[in-house]
């Protein structure tokens, strides 16, 4: 299994030669000008360009010409422009590169006279990226119309990647040039991002993936770099060797470690490594530029297969980047105190895998509030913020960094001022969380008198606490999926009786309405067989796999069963589309009373049986499913998922739609409408409902029971005491049949003029 097909891009030996005058040049005994120099020199020769210019940027965002070859040597550190200005500019700017054969033609293109520009026609300009941050721009034009081949891009590009780390690791520039680089790698940042699970966090980076510390690029003596792949690779083969040895791995998970190993073990790769190290890189600068060459040939494959195997590879890689910096792979990393975990995405389950005590704070590059990660973080009270990969490029390990979960924002490396300033904000939250416990016996009554029922999501045991703190009626959704989620193996009916005991126990009396566990989608375990789906969100999933696989539901209903003995068992179905699924789940639960009874064992005091809805489809033929259930509660996460077709999953889509849009809102009191007709219990139970706009809509469409995160009990139980209902049904009638678009903007301002505390 070797992915050696075809010379690397430029031709192996061409890259090699130029990777080798390159070292050549950075460690010649000369000053910083003159090494620049001979690398503009030997980069414009291999790329056949009538000019080579590197542009450094300085501390004050100021892009300065260093050295070039083929212009006028008078400009060197003389020309000088603004960001975003002139093609060079606007290469920073964008962070890409920037080809064309009509330079001057461009609408970016600035004439600077006197610096032997006039009669350059084609142009290429590289950004030189170094953790996340533009260090400067490569730019090699030409007199001539042409068109660059892609060969001639990716060398450039490869280029510039060298270039930007011997700027930043002392190589190339003289001592004050790179202090300068270094504090502008180092200055404080600020993203944007989705905020997933509210709270302030403050702490040190780690990452989740440990990133490779930083190395020199260019080899002083290639024997020593071989010998140290060698020993890296022997350390990695022995630890995937350890991984497969494992006497608890079995069936697919065992096969896939094979072929992990099998990439481990490639030759082509190995030769690969081995002939970087030979044209002059470092082991860490050779093992990074054959990770780049693989994900960029395997991007573009054909075959599918090949290209789900970035992801192995580039564990592979970093896995002997970490070998090479002497770290021991097969011990679990232990977190530093306020650690701030920062990764490209994460799975519901691993939070729970991390230190609690220790872990403060998640930064994630994908992912929206209603993904199945930010549920759990909100249970743990972990602030998340998804949707910043520029913040996870630009982060280093144990560097400050802050997560405002409230607004979105986090923050790398700031100042004694901001860090004060958050400080002072999370102190105030604390003491906001304490008034609202203080509130707890309160009762949750309009101030017209209507009485709503606020109840708290759960789905650990640790999250029952909450019960009392927050004053909540119970649990109104209790995700169970959690218990399958993080074992070795689905779990014995015993273990699920025991745990579903010890919930029952802590809700002290309190009602606890178990869902059955919503597997499918981005919730399956390792022992659990993956199936490709193209849309999994919409595929097997919920109560379609619990009905087709019972072997995964009947020992869940008989453990709720023992579990609830003397007591009311409430148990609610997820993902009902039809009211047949209703009926499937019904016979199976009617099946595990029936052993129940058949072996003596004592049986729930009452039965309710309930039904998620989460479809438009559910929603149309809501009156259907409810004569088949004593309950129903309208999922609001993937309603909304399914009525935007939005994926919850992906930050690109769930910011383009607002579920206080008036269409979607309209649809919610259709379905309140609806359950009202029949006598049918209603409840809502989605982590939208935690922002308190949304929940005010919900009581002005006719909600009156909710189920949401604890943090957000305290504030909704507050919001309610404060608001009338009479006069918040009679705006939201007239709002929403004059209102196009978002209710949020006129929501706001009429619950601020009626004083609703929120």
């Amino acid at each position: 299994m070797t992915y050696d097909g075809g010379r690397t891009p430029h031709g192996e030996s061409g890259i090699t030669v130029l990777l080798r005058r390159m070292r050549d040049a950075v460690a010649r005994e000369a000053n910083a000008q003159e090494r620049l120099d001979d690398l503009t020199r030997i980069i414009a020769t291999h790329v056949v360009a009538d000019v080579c210019s590197i542009y450094l940027r300085r501390a004050d965002d100021v892009l300065e010409l260093y050295s070039t070859e083929g212009l006028n040597r008078d400009a060197i550190h003389a020309i000088q422009m603004q960001w975003g200005e002139g093609l060079v500019g606007a290469v920073a700017k964008s962070r890409a590169p920037l080809v064309t054969d009509a330079a001057q033609d461009h609408p970016a293109f600035k004439y600077f006279p006197n610096i032997g520009e006039d009669p350059l026609q084609s142009f290429m300009g590289v950004p030189l990226i170094r953790s996340g941050r533009v260090l400067g721009v490569l730019v090699v034009p030409n007199r001539a119309r042409r068109q660059y081949t892609p060969e001639e891009i990716e060398a450039v590009l490869a280029v510039a990647t060298l270039l930007a780390e011997t700027t930043a690791s002392g190589e190339l520039l003289d001592a004050a040039d790179t202090e300068v680089v270094d504090e502008m790698l180092h200055q404080p940042v600020r993203f944007r991002g989705g905020a997933m699970a509210p709270g302030i966090a403050i702490g040190k980076a780690v990452f989740r993936e440990a990133p490779a510390p930083k190395h020199l690029v260019f080899a002083r003596d290639a024997a020593t770099e071989t010998a140290r792949l060698e020993e890296g690779l022997d350390r990695l083969r022995k630890s995937v060797d350890a991984m497969v040895s494992d006497d608890f791995l079995a069936g697919e998970t065992r096969e896939i470690l094979e072929a992990y190993r099998l990439f481990a073990y490639d030759r082509g790769w190995k030769e690969r490594l081995r002939a970087a190290v030979m044209s002059g890189l470092t082991a860490e600068a050779a093992v990074e530029r054959v990770q780049a060459e693989n994900r960029a040939r395997l991007a573009n494959a054909r075959d599918r297969y090949l290209r789900e195997r970035i992801d192995d590879l580039d564990d592979l890689s970093n896995r002997l980047l970490r070998c090479l910096a002497g770290e021991t792979l097969d011990a679990p990393r232990d977190l530093p105190d306020d650690a701030i975990i920062l990764a490209r995405f994460m799975g519901p389950a691993e939070l729970l895998e991390y230190d609690r005590l220790k872990l403060k704070g998640v930064v994630l590059a994908d992912g929206s509030d209603t993904s199945h990660v930010a549920v759990v973080a909100r249970a743990l009270d972990v602030p998340v913020v998804a949707g910043v990969a520029e913040a996870i490029e630009q982060a280093e390990e144990g560097e400050e960094i802050i997560v405002d979960g409230e607004e979105g924002l986090i923050h790398i490396r700031p100042t004694a001022e901001v860090l004060r300033g958050y400080a002072e904000k999370r102190d105030l939250r604390s003491e906001r969380q304490a008034a609202y416990a203080r509130e707890a016996d309160l009762p949750t009554v309009t101030r017209d008198g209507v009485e709503v029922e606020a109840f708290m999501n759960a789905g650990l045991a640790i999250d029952m606490q909450n019960l009392a703190a927050t004053g909540a009626a119970g649990v109104g959704l209790f995700r169970t999926e959690l218990q399958f989620l993080i074992g070795r193996g689905l779990p014995k009916a015993s273990e699920q009786e025991k745990f579903y005991g010890e919930i029952l126990e802590l809700a002290g009396g309190k009602p606890v309405v178990f869902r059955t566990a919503d597997l499918g989608s981005d919730k399956s375990a390792a022992y659990m067989k993956p199936r490709e789906e193209a849309n999994p969100a919409m595929g097997w999933r919920g109560v379609r796999m619990a009905v087709d696989r019972p072997g995964y539901l009947r020992p869940q209903l008989r453990a709720l069963i023992a579990a609830s003995a003397g007591s009311t068992l409430r148990v609610m179905a997820p993902m009902v589309t039809l009211a047949s699924e209703v009926e499937a789940v019904r016979a199976l639960f009617d099946q595990e009373m029936q052993y129940a009874r058949d072996r003596g064992k004592p049986l729930p005091s009452a039965v309710e049986i309930g039904a998620m809805v989460e479809t438009p489809a559910a929603v149309w033929r809501l009156e259907e499913i409810a004569a088949r259930v004593d309950f129903m509660s309208i999922g609001g996460n993937d309603l909304a998922q399914f009525y935007f077709a939005a994926d919850r999953e992906t930050a690109l889509t769930q910011t383009r739609f607002d579920p206080l849009e008036a269409g979607f809102v309209s649809f919610l009191k259709l379905s309140v409408d609806k359950a009202k007709a029949v006598g049918a219990p209603l409840s809502y139970c989605g982590e939208q409902a935690a922002d308190p706009l949304f929940a005010a809509a919900l009581l002005g469409v006719g909600m009156r029971r909710l189920s949401i995160s604890a943090t957000a009990v305290g504030p909704f139980r507050r919001l309610v005491r404060t608001l009338n209902t009479a006069e918040l049904g009679a705006w939201m009638d007239d709002a929403l049949a004059n209102t196009v678009g978002s209710l949020r903007p006129g929501l706001d301002k009429f619950l601020r003029s009626k004083g609703v505390d929120y």
